[in-house]
């Protein structure tokens, strides 16, 4: 059984980290209510901007699609993954790290040269130890996310994929549901895909049917597409981030919660033993006492 002392110095030591995973939990709780206020508000406007520009895209015939929508013969992949520069966040990063082992080999089954664009130090020290080949690194937009670093972010991508670098570019992150559960998901950024529009004009046959009306547009649906497309993928770009960071601090969150949870159920079987080793150390103590005194009677 062991000493007083030693039960004392673990019951201190234990109260310390409760107190640190108190506070970590109640900052990534104050972290996360920032960022999820800003998801609320961008989700309607997301979901309005990829229904509009997706049904553009799909009325287009071949000579007027966007560069970003047209799939390329280079066998060149670049795979983004999201995670996070710190750890104490439970599985986050370790998931994230799978389900990008998991896509890599996928593309390597389907012909493409994968390589990694890393955001977080916990990614980069993974598979930098591994000898995969990465890209690039940019941990700074992931830590304050804006919309101005993540448009910027996407557009060095647009480059990237422009100049033929890569032919397809892929990301790995988790999207935010609530603070408990965050879905990951893999998604095809560049060229930019809409499910649900499979458009004839890639067959070569307008897919304006005679029973819906034509919508004029003006300018011409080539200029709106080559403007809007390149603002829609900045601004998927940017909701990405946010659902990353925001999936990171509930991560975090409800893992500093599991943590003070554990540290109190800790303490008290610390403290019920520090009673029984108190309890037990009076009680010998006592027999000592009556036992001498029956030696001085005798």
């Amino acid at each position: 059984m062991p000493s007083l002392k030693e039960v004392r110095t673990r019951i201190s030591s234990i109260k310390s980290t409760r107190q640190i995973t108190s506070a970590m939990k109640m900052v990534a709780s104050s972290k996360l209510l920032k960022t999820q206020r800003g998801i609320t508000g961008l989700r309607q406007y997301a979901a309005g901007m990829k229904e509009m520009v997706g049904r553009l895209n799909s009325e287009l015939l071949p000579e007027e699609r966007s560069r970003y929508t047209l799939a390329s013969d280079n066998k060149r992949a670049l795979l983004l993954s999201i995670a996070s520069n710190k750890g104490l966040c439970g599985t986050y990063n370790a998931l994230v790290i799978k389900r990008t082992l998991d896509h890599i080999h996928v593309l390597e089954k389907d012909g493409f040269e994968v390589h990694l664009l890393l955001v977080g130090r916990k990614l980069e020290d993974f598979f930098r130890k591994r000898e995969f080949p990465i890209f690039q690194v940019n941990h700074e937009v992931i830590e304050h996310v804006n919309y101005h670093d993540s448009a910027r972010f996407a557009g060095k991508m647009m480059e990237l994929f422009d100049n033929k670098e890569f032919g397809r570019i892929d990301v790995v992150y988790n999207h935010f549901k609530n603070a408990v559960f965050q879905e990951l998901v893999t998604e095809q950024l560049l060229p930019v895909f809409w499910a649900g529009y499979q458009t004839e004009a890639v067959l070569g046959k307008s897919k304006y049917l005679a029973e819906e009306p034509k919508i004029i547009l003006e300018p011409s649906r080539q200029e709106m597409a080559d403007s809007l497309i390149p603002k829609y993928i900045q601004f998927n770009s940017y909701r990405i981030m946010l659902d990353a960071s925001a999936s990171e601090h509930g991560a975090r969150m409800t893992a500093m919660q599991k943590a003070t949870d554990n540290a109190t159920e800790l303490l008290k079987n610390l403290t019920l033993m520090y009673n029984k080793v108190r309890q037990a150390q009076i009680t010998r103590e006592i027999v000592e006492i009556v036992s001498g005194a029956e030696v001085l009677n005798e």
